[in-house]
């Protein structure tokens, strides 16, 4: 009579299935590191740092909403000043929707400065 110790060291083979195999386990984890990488991106404000304040304050001074040799409450009130009129949250943070925005005025208004368009049209 054989017993179940008699099959062998290894035991029964397993039967292969298609979700088994080398090439699954890396396709999971391709799709592990894609789906960690993604939620980083989605949520960035708790994965990145805070924005430079000396590059705020130099964003806020070009765009005329702070003197350049503003003390740091300063640039604090006029960071929140320029979140509030933007809609975003007005916590005096630099966080990557703010910097977003004040990228994208800064750009607007190098813009109308290279087009000469720059006194002309009211800033939002």
């Amino acid at each position: 009579m054989v017993g179940p110790r008699d099959r062998g060291a290894t035991g029964p083979a397993r039967r292969a299935t298609p979700w088994s195999g080398p090439a699954v386990r890396r396709l999971r984890a391709m799709l592990s590191f894609a789906a960690g990488v993604l939620g980083a991106l989605c949520d960035a404000e708790r994965v990145l740092p805070e924005a430079d304040p000396a590059r705020v304050g130099a964003l806020l001074a070009e765009l005329g909403r702070l003197p350049p040799s503003a003390p740091p409450a300063d640039r604090v009130a006029a960071l929140r000043a320029f979140q509030a009129a933007r809609g975003l949250p007005d916590d005096g943070v630099a966080d990557g929707a703010t910097v977003t925005a004040l990228m994208r005025e800064v750009r607007s208004l190098r813009e109308r400065r290279a087009l000469g368009l720059a006194g002309r049209l009211r800033r939002r």
